[in-house]
């Protein structure tokens, strides 16, 4: 029969040395994911959005209107006339 202690000892994990190698690892990954501007609601902090077909953009937490948020269509994307 296996010492069930020895198993347990592999499992042991330093918490310090986690976190600086999640740390280090979170700081590049930042850094090669530079999205440009992040928005978030004023009125209620929440950071997700609700996109209409018109363009318009509503917070999904609280519904509150993004006036700063416009999205229009690229040339490419409008018909043809």
């Amino acid at each position: 029969m296996e010492n069930p202690q020895h198993e347990e000892q592999q499992n042991v994990i330093r918490l310090a040395e986690y976190r600086s190698k999640r740390r280090r690892r979170a700081k590049r990954v930042a850094v090669l994911q530079d999205w440009g501007p992040q928005y978030y609601c004023l009125r209620c902090d929440g950071d997700e959005f609700k996109l209409y077909a018109s363009g318009i953009v509503h917070c999904a937490h609280c519904g509150s209107l993004m006036r700063n948020l416009l999205v229009s269509g690229t040339k490419s994307e409008e018909p043809a006339q």
